[in-house]
Parts: structure tokens; sequence; C-alpha cells
């Protein structure tokens, strides 16, 4: 039976993909299931209906689809222009209209922008790591009143940190064309001090996660997993899940292990 989707929160781009979610609150469990029976025949996009989100629903499902296209930038694959000009497109988009649609929550063109980004950040790109999904998963399954997408804005930046050195051209890549954040030029820039071309790297990059969980954290959502009352021994209890759904490797961009896992839900704290 083929079925309609009307958006009223902007976020997973379910609308149009093959995806979903299902959850077992007793057990505290959460798994996707991809199949084209999941994807609607239409979709709706009204930008009017999203006029009375809450702001918290609002920050999380930018936070999401921004999550959603840097699953994609950070898979591992090397660099493909077309798509990753794509991608860091949507990110400025989507950084460009939603302080607008918290300052004005009836600004219907910021609106329709996010709507447009959170449809083509799941949908219009290549394949992706989903490392961080699978980590914030066991997140909002151990605790059911957390969101999806404020569960990310902590999560991914703890990810960026941790494994960032495997491939640090991509995220070279996307400090430059999403967040316009550039490596130092010692000698153009002029600096007192000499800087080497790897720290230039490493400041660079941390400027970039910087700048992106300063943004998630102007639309009001977390910085660390305390914020939610997560401690350290609830870790142990989200590996169980997420060995059931990962495994015990897992990751494309890099391969990482429970204890791993760990090791970013304790920095993340």
């Amino acid at each position: 039976m083929d079925v309609a989707c009307v958006v009223t929160i902007p976020a997973s781009g379910s609308e149009a993909s093959n995806s979903c979610v299902i959850s077992n609150d007793e057990e505290h469990l959460k798994c996707s299931i991809n199949t084209d029976l999941n994807r609607p025949a239409i979709a709706f996009l009204d930008p009017e209906l999203t006029f009375s989100l809450p702001a918290c629903q609002t920050a999380a499902g930018v936070t999401d689809m921004i999550a959603h296209i840097m699953e994609r930038l950070f898979s591992g694959e090397p660099a493909v222009g077309v798509t990753d000009n794509i991608a860091c497109g949507l990110v400025r988009a989507a950084r460009e209209a939603a302080p607008k649609v918290m300052e004005n929550p009836d600004d219907y063109d910021a609106r329709a922008e996010i709507m447009w980004v959170g449809t083509l950040a799941h949908n219009a790109l290549r394949d992706g790591d989903w490392t961080c999904r699978g980590l914030e998963h066991e997140l909002s399954a151990l605790d059911t009143k957390i969101t999806h997408g404020a569960g990310l804005a902590v999560i991914f930046p703890a990810w960026m940190r941790y494994v960032w050195r495997e491939h640090p051209e991509r995220f070279l890549e996307f400090s430059a064309q999403a967040l316009g954040i550039e490596p130092i030029d010692s000698d153009a820039d002029e600096l007192d001090v000499e800087v080497t071309p790897e720290q230039a790297i490493e400041y660079a990059v941390e400027a970039t996660i910087d700048e992106l969980q300063d943004f998630f954290v102007s639309l009001g959502m977390p910085r660390a997993l305390s914020e939610f009352g997560v401690t350290e021994d609830d870790i142990e209890k989200m590996i169980p899940g997420l060995k059931i759904n990962r495994g015990e490797l897992f990751g494309s961009f890099r391969k990482l292990t429970l204890d791993n896992a760990r090791k970013i839900y304790r920095s993340a704290l």
C-alpha cells in the first residue's frame, strides 16, 4: 500500500528515505531498518506546518540533518567534488536559516530552507559511516527522554575529536567549505611564533569542531552527556546494545572497537 507523508518536524528526512528506527523501551534497545517498503510514495513539505514547533525540536532537527550530512562527508571514502560541494552547501544553508527561525518561528523562507535541507541531507548524498548514529541510538535507548538530535549534538563532536587524525584531509575540506576555516600559514599570516604544518592542521580541525559544537549550543542543544544526567556508570549499560546493533568492530571512517566507544562516551561526559 502506498503511503503519503506530511512533514511536521524537519529532521530525519524520512519523508523520502527507506529508513526507520524501532525502539524497545523495556529492553532499552533501538535498531534501524532499511527497506523500500518504508519509503513514502509522495511527501508534502509545507513550512507553515512547522511554525508551531517548540524551539528545542527545531534545534534538534537542524542538528540531526547536519549529522546526516557529516556521516556521509566522513565516510572514509575519497573526495567527490560535486557531492562534497552539495553537502557543504547544505550545512551552510542550515547554519544560516536556523538562527532565523529560532528568532522568528514564523519565518516562512527560513523554515522552507530547513525543510529542504532535511530532505536532501538524508536522500541526495552517498552512504555514510553511521557510527555517531549508532552511538547516539544507545544513548536515547538508555533514556527515552533524550531527543535524538540533542544526543547527536554531544556525540558527534566527541567522535570527531577522537577520529579526525585518520583522514585529516576530509576535515580540512569540511572546515574550508562548510565553515570557512583555513589552516594558519605562519609565513603569510605574520605570526609571532612559528606554527608547523602539522600544528596548523590540528588548530584548524579543532577550531572547526569547536565552531560546530558552539553552533549546536547556540541553538539550545547540550554540550555534554552530563546535561542529560548520564554518568560514567551508564556507559556500560549502553555497550550491550551497541554490540548487538553494530558488532564488536564498526565504522568506515575509522574502525572502532567497543572500548573505543567507551572512550568516546567518557570524553563526552
